[in-house]
């Protein structure tokens, strides 16, 4: 590459010489011609004649040498000023032939403020932009193969239980009344968990893909809490856990969607409810920070391990073991709630350690 540089700037330059020497001669043989013809102004000719009386021969080969050093300095002189324009050039060049292989990591050098600095500014800039586009393309690929195969593994283990339990009836191989009823139960269980599965895939699909549309008005999240919390006073009782709910006076206004923030908190109240049994207690905070409202969901059951406290808000993460064995959800919860307070404008984040465990939401204030 650099010697073919190299090659085409001493051919640019000897170029340019040739072509002003065939001018230089072109013109002064277009003045012979008018001069002969008696076309050129009376001052012109007057200046021939002085130039033909006055030139001395023995001057010929000084004018010669004078030349060629002119001709040299002038070709020094273009090397000199063209070698950088082709040197950049070079790089540019190199750097179009390296995104072309497609390795958009390389960067060409930028050496100045001219339109090749430009250029190569740019150029720089659209690898950036490409490879960019090519790790989120990369990205969405990865997350919709994920998706397929997770929803294919948790699709299949309640639909292999439905049939292994309806093929049990259609064979009548059940005891008696109550094994059949004890068999429907379970089919009916695992419908019903099957389903809810599917609402939260679409319903996960919508919010992350900016097809949920938001009806915004004016919330007071003490009272939407207050109303979250009513709705679990039976299964509260079940589990025998109490809410302890810390609400300041006079309210926090929000501009938000009611029925959406709803989903949001009742999710985390059902979390700390379903692993915060051991603790036998729920504390529901809410409080002004700055210019945002801030609600945390507290549960005091078995803390969530540190290395998986970055991926709870991941779709179909679970964490493992005992945390995991109480209910089988569908791993879209966490995740459907992280986006409906994003489309919010908010924040929500998970703390744990000694046997507490801390969801945090923060929403603008109206």
């Amino acid at each position: 590459m650099k010697n073919n540089s190299q090659k085409k700037l001493l051919l640019h330059t000897v170029s340019i010489c040739i072509l002003s020497i065939i001018t230089l001669i072109l013109f002064v043989g277009v003045l012979y011609v008018l001069h002969h013809l008696g076309l050129l102004p009376l001052w012109v000719n007057k200046q021939i004649l002085l130039f033909r009386i006055n030139f001395r021969p023995d001057l010929i080969p000084v004018l010669f040498t004078v030349t060629i050093l002119f001709l040299l300095v002038f070709m020094l002189y273009h090397l000199l000023l063209s070698k950088r324009w082709f040197r950049n050039f070079d790089r540019i060049s190199q750097g179009t032939k390296e995104m072309a292989k497609g390795n958009f990591d390389y960067k060409i050098p930028v050496y100045s403020k001219d339109e090749l600095g430009k250029l190569a500014a740019y150029m720089n800039q659209i690898s950036e932009q490409l490879e960019r586009a090519l790790s989120e393309e990369r990205n969405a690929i990865q997350a919709k193969n994920e998706l397929i195969t997770n929803v294919s593994h948790d699709l299949r283990t309640p639909l292999t239980s439905i049939i292994g339990y309806l093929r049990l009836i259609d064979e009548d191989r059940y005891k008696d009344e109550v094994e059949l009823r004890h068999y429907t139960a379970v089919a009916f269980d695992k419908s019903k968990r099957l389903e809810r599965m599917v609402n939260d895939l679409f319903e996960y699909t919508r919010v992350n893909f900016g097809e949920i549309r938001l009806d915004y008005s004016e919330i007071d999240l003490i009272e939407l809490l207050t109303q979250c919390t009513t709705q679990f006073i039976p299964l509260l009782r079940e589990m025998d856990v109490e809410i302890d709910s810390q609400f300041p006076e006079g309210g926090l206004k929000v501009l938000a969607d009611g029925d959406k923030l709803a989903r949001v908190f009742e999710n985390l109240i059902a979390n700390g409810i379903k692993y915060g049994k051991e603790g036998k207690s729920i504390d529901l905070k809410a409080y002004k920070e700055g210019t945002n409202a801030v609600v945390e969901v507290i549960n005091y059951g078995i803390p969530i391990p540190q290395a998986d406290l970055p991926h709870l808000f991941d779709r179909f993460y679970r964490v493992e073991k005992s945390r995991s064995t109480f209910t089988g959800g569908s791993g879209l919860g966490l995740a459907i709630s992280k986006g409906i307070v994003e489309r919010h404008n908010g924040s929500i984040e998970a703390a744990s350690a000694d046997m507490k465990t801390i969801f945090r939401v923060a929403l603008p204030l109206k």
